[in-house]
């Protein structure tokens, strides 16, 4: 489901963004500025927060390492340590997302400003859309390979979020 939230919210903010490349979309936008940049901000830090709760360390939470942990017996170590490889593959662009959910979405940090914080952490679209990938690629393998499951992802949410900036007049 956090997949899921998290591509529906990185979609809805791409769209947002692009849209503003037109126009008359921009003299919208610009009329409603309050509205857009709120709704902006909401899922830029949703889908950060999402992020990081994905791939986060903790022990007292769902997340992709606490799911290898609990599901390590029923699982062979090879594909255990394959799944974990998988994991450290990403560390670096998760670090990104970490920061900019420690310094500035989870906690506001006093050593830096937002812009600052977001230049250091460079975290672009193309980042989120691989995390994501990566994301639904590692519960697919770990649910079908291990748990005779598979989960069900929202897949071209895109055009759903075009059809809704359509019918709300951007």
């Amino acid at each position: 489901m956090r997949i899921n939230q998290a591509q529906v919210h990185h979609d809805l903010l791409v769209a947002l963004r692009e849209s503003t490349a037109n126009q008359d979309h921009l003299v919208r936008f610009n009329r409603n500025l309050r509205f857009f940049a709120g709704a902006e901000s909401a899922l830029y830090n949703s889908t950060v927060v999402l992020l990081y709760g994905l791939y986060e360390t903790r022990g007292d939470t769902v997340n992709f390492r606490q799911l290898l942990e609990l599901a390590g017996s029923l699982i062979p170590a090879e594909a255990l340590a394959e799944y974990r490889q998988r994991l450290e593959q990403i560390k670096q662009t998760w670090l990104r997302v970490c920061t900019l959910r420690n310094e500035v979405v989870g906690h506001q940090t006093l050593r830096r400003d937002r812009a600052a914080v977001e230049l250091k952490a460079d975290l672009k679209f193309s980042d989120v859309d691989s995390l994501l990938t990566h994301a639904k690629k590692l519960l697919f393998d770990i649910s079908t390979r291990h748990f005779d499951t598979h989960p069900h992802y929202i897949e071209n949410s895109r055009d759903a979020v075009d059809e809704l900036l359509s019918r709300i007049a951007l």
